[in-house]
């Protein structure tokens, strides 16, 4: 009960602050008259980039699976993607959340091994994750290069960059050289006497998954590139946003490469955090904030906002739409409320072979 009456009020909350933000900052008029500028074309074609952070990886998605020998039709996983959506705007991160709902759709529909497609998901999402952070931080250079942030600033956004690369290439090379940190994690609890009969089952998924994994990364290098740079639209389509919105709310207007960095940088780092659903309010203030650091005008962060947000819920009816009709309520609603996760256990059927194309 308690976890409804946090979810109502976390979102209760992010609709106050967005529209104490839009009001207070942008004001309602100047909002309106820039959202009458940028127009229904605008409104398209922002809405095709906004898709395209979906249909993007579930391209990628399925070369992973057809990698594997599973069949899977781009159009599951695309649907599977969209499904994911509001979910993952109600998670804690914008980036994490609706796996479960996903390797469930995906490996019931098609009667593929779990354990095959939860690999090609912890795949999809590395490389998600991998595409984000190699943008943010050739955007983190640009911008500090033609920006003048202030020393402190320039420190941080240095320093931010250069431990979240360090994470990622630590990972990286674990995966790449088939170190299984799972199972040494494993091997290390099982020490306790408690503890060993209850791993000792983990233990193999654990190996069987990590297995998985690394053919994934090495044994079809090419295919792992080619959906890499799939999936590198993902975020570039990110990237592009606030270029597409003023070319349409400003009669053409060019954006320079180093203000589209800024805005990229902090919308990932606002969507990275824990927050309100979809970081309501949190990324309208940060916009408002950021704009008129840049000089773009207030006005023009509110209406920047309302665009975004009006993509965001285009795309949460669509996904809310295709749960409905594909009968998937109730595995939403637990994923949703975090009752149906995913774990080792999914793994099972995992040492289904693995040839190198």
């Amino acid at each position: 009960m308690w976890k409804k009456v946090l979810a109502a009020a976390s979102l209760l909350l992010g609709i106050g602050l967005f529209v104490f933000v839009i009001g207070k900052f942008g004001g309602v008029g100047n909002t309106i008259r820039v959202l009458g500028d940028f127009g229904w074309a605008g409104m398209a074609a922002y809405f095709g980039l906004a898709a395209m952070t979906l249909v993007a990886p579930a391209l990628s998605w399925t070369l992973l699976m057809r990698g594997e020998g599973m069949p899977v039709p781009l159009w599951t996983a695309l649907k599977a993607n969209f499904m994911g959506f509001p979910i993952n705007f109600i998670a804690p991160t914008m980036f994490l959340g609706a796996e479960p709902l996903k390797l469930l759709y995906v490996a019931k529909r098609h009667a593929q091994p779990k354990g095959k497609v939860l690999a090609t998901i912890i795949v999809g999402k590395f490389q998600e994750i991998g595409s984000l952070l190699f943008i943010m931080v050739v955007s983190a250079g640009i911008a500090v290069w033609r920006i003048r942030f202030s020393r402190e600033q320039t420190i941080l956004i240095v320093a931010a960059m250069g431990l979240l690369s360090v994470v990622f290439g630590v990972t990286l090379w674990a995966f790449l050289g088939n170190l299984q940190p799972t199972v040494k994690v494993i091997n290390f609890l099982a020490r306790f006497k408690r503890l060993r009969r209850r791993l000792a089952r983990l233990r193999t998924k654990a190996e069987e998954m990590e297995h998985l994994i690394h053919a994934a990364f090495t044994h079809r290098w090419k295919l792992f590139l080619l959906s890499q740079a799939i999936t590198l639209l993902s975020a570039a389509s990110i990237l592009f946003r606030p270029w597409v919105f003023y070319y349409f709310a400003r009669g053409g207007h060019m954006l320079g490469i180093e203000i589209l960095c800024a805005i990229y940088l902090l919308t990932n780092v606002i969507n990275s955090l824990p927050h309100t659903p979809g970081g309501l309010g949190i990324f309208e203030g940060g916009m408002m904030g950021l704009f008129a650091l840049l000089g773009l005008g207030e006005a023009n962060a509110a209406a920047f906002s309302v665009v975004n947000r009006a993509a965001d819920l285009l795309l949460i009816l669509f996904g809310l739409y295709l749960i409905v009709h594909l009968g998937l309520r109730s595995i939403a609603r637990r994923v949703a409320k975090a009752e149906e996760t995913v774990s080792l256990e999914d793994a099972e059927g995992a040492r289904d072979p693995l040839k190198p194309s």
